[in-house]
């Protein structure tokens, strides 16, 4: 008899446990609340929503968290820690101040029964907040370097170096070079290029320094005219003696 009654005790203990087992199981979801997925700095809110599927109320704990887009947590949240919750529970809404860029979001929760789907406990979005996106260097607190004044400098004393100083007005007692100058040193270099006996019968430059006028008289012409002095004198002593004897 005593065999009896614990091989009953044990099967409703099992029955019992089973029941109970079946009663605590449930299913519970999260769901991130966005109107958008862009929005301006200033603009940009959001929430996370736990909706009860199935099963009785049990006790909720959820978390949140915002990753840039090189993974690094810049936001985390816990708006519930073992809360209660019978339907549904929706936390505060928040409005973080996001600089320009892209986002994820994840949410998720955890609850106390034995929950079947735990798929639809996370929940994630990405979003965009406008504007320019920052630098590498204005992400790590570091300024952008400007152009060494050095080299400014330098390039500027180069470019005042390189500027031509203007041009001296000459001297009012110089004599400007005249067209007939450079003519009298083309006739010299043609006359110290010709051959002696050349040289020899070329005339004599004679050039007054008061003057600009250049007079060339060659030993040819001045042989002539000594025949022409000499012919006209010897053509009048003719003259003279044919006179003289009439």
């Amino acid at each position: 008899m005593k065999g009896f009654f614990l091989v009953i005790i044990v099967i409703m203990t099992l029955l019992s446990s089973g029941s109970r087992a079946q009663q605590s199981s449930c299913d519970y979801k999260v769901e991130i609340l966005l109107e958008s997925n862009e929005f301006e700095s200033q603009d940009f809110k959001w929430r996370m929503r736990a909706v009860k599927i199935e099963g009785k109320p049990a006790n909720i704990t959820g978390t949140a968290e915002i990753e840039d887009s090189s993974g690094k947590a810049v936001k985390t949240y816990k708006p519930w820690t073992s809360d209660s919750i019978s339907k549904q529970k929706t936390s505060n809404e928040y409005s973080p101040n996001l600089k320009p860029g892209e986002y994820e979001i994840t949410s998720e929760i955890s609850v106390d029964c034995d929950d079947t789907n735990r798929e639809n406990n996370v929940d994630k979005k990405e979003i965009t907040i406008s504007g320019a996106e920052e630098t590498k260097a204005e992400k790590e607190g570091e300024e952008i370097p400007e152009e060494n004044p050095a080299k400014k400098g330098t390039s500027l004393q180069g470019a005042e170096k390189t500027v031509p100083e203007p041009t001296q007005s000459r001297p009012s007692s110089i004599r400007k070079t005249t067209a007939e100058d450079f003519d009298n040193v083309i006739e010299l270099k043609s006359q110290n290029n010709k051959k002696p006996e050349e040289t020899m019968a070329t005339a004599d430059i004679i050039k007054n320094p008061g003057n600009s006028e250049i007079i060339y008289e060659s030993s040819s012409e001045k042989a002539k005219g000594l025949i022409m002095i000499f012919l006209l004198t010897l053509s009048v002593l003719l003259n003279i003696v044919l006179i003289w004897k009439r």
